[in-house]
C-alpha cells in the first residue's frame, strides 16, 4: 500500500482556505485521508511548528496569515534521520520542556494534561493509546511557553508519523509497556502540577529513556537485556 503524505494533503487544504478559517476536526481529516487521528495530529503539529496553523484546545485548528515560505519544511529532514537519532533528540529536549512546564503551565494546562492522562489509561487498544500519548506530550510542550522549544518539538514529533516509526511502535508497545508509560506520564503530570521543576525533568527523562530502550531494542531485534526474543 503506498504511503500517504499527510503533510502534502494538509498543505493543499490550507492553500484553498482563508486566513483564520477553522479546519475540519481531526477525526474528519483522518477519515478523509484514510489515516489515524494520531497521524493527522502529528502532521498538524508540524504545520503549527512552521507557523501555518494555530491549534486551540477545545476550539479547533485555525489557518494563520501566510508569511514568507519557510527555508526548510519538516519533511526535508525526515529522509535523512532515523529513529535512533530521534530518540537521542527527545532525551535531550523533552526533560527540559517538562521542567519549564512545571514553572509555566496554567491551571487549565494541567487540567488538560490530567484529562488526556485519564483517556490514555482508558484506551482500548494500541492505536488509541498512541493518539492520547502524542496528545499528552504535545500538551506538555505547549505549556512550556517557549516558542522555539515548541517549534523544535513539533519537528521531532512530525517524524513519529512516518511509516517506519509506526511499525516500530506496533512491535514494541506491549500492554505491560503501555501501563509503564501511563505510570511515567502520571509522574510527569504530578510534578508539573506541584511546580516541581527538578522532579518533572527527572520523570520525563525516565520516561523517554524507557521509550528509547524499547525502540532501540526493537530496531536491533533484541530484548532490553540484549537477548534475542
Amino acid at each position: 500500500m503506498p504511503q500517504i503524505d499527510i503533510g502534502a494533503h494538509l498543505r493543499s487544504l490550507l492553500a484553498g482556505a482563508a486566513e483564520h478559517e477553522r479546519l475540519p476536526p481531526e477525526r474528519h481529516l483522518a477519515t478523509q485521508f484514510g489515516v489515524s487521528r494520531a497521524a493527522v495530529r502529528r502532521a498538524l503539529g508540524a504545520l503549527e511548528a512552521e507557523g501555518s496553523v494555530r491549534r486551540h484546545v477545545g476550539q479547533g485548528t485555525f489557518v494563520l496569515p501566510r508569511g514568507p515560505a519557510p527555508e526548510s519544511e519538516p519533511t526535508s529532514f525526515i529522509a535523512v534521520t532515523n529513529p535512533s537519532e530521534v530518540m537521542e533528540v527527545r532525551v535531550a529536549l523533552e526533560p527540559r520542556i517538562a521542567a519549564l512546564a512545571a514553572m509555566r503551565a496554567s491551571a487549565r494546562d494541567v487540567a488538560d494534561m490530567e484529562r488526556i492522562l485519564a483517556k490514555s489509561r482508558e484506551a482500548p487498544g494500541r492505536e488509541t493509546f498512541e493518539e492520547w500519548d502524542s496528545a499528552l506530550h504535545e500538551a506538555i510542550a505547549r505549556s512550556c511557553r517557549n516558542s522555539l522549544l515548541v517549534t523544535l518539538f513539533g519537528y521531532v514529533n512530525a517524524v513519529r508519523g512516518e511509516a517506519l516509526w509506526g511499525q516500530l511502535k506496533k512491535k514494541s508497545l506491549t500492554r505491560e509497556r503501555q501501563n509503564d508509560y501511563c505510570t511515567d506520564h502520571e509522574a510527569v503530570v504530578v510534578a508539573i502540577r506541584d511546580r516541581d521543576m527538578a522532579a518533572a525533568e527527572r520523570a520525563m527523562r525516565t520516561h523517554v529513556e524507557r521509550v528509547q530502550r524499547h525502540i532501540l531494542a526493537t530496531l536491533v531485534g533484541t530484548a532490553d537485556d540484549g537477548r534475542v526474543p
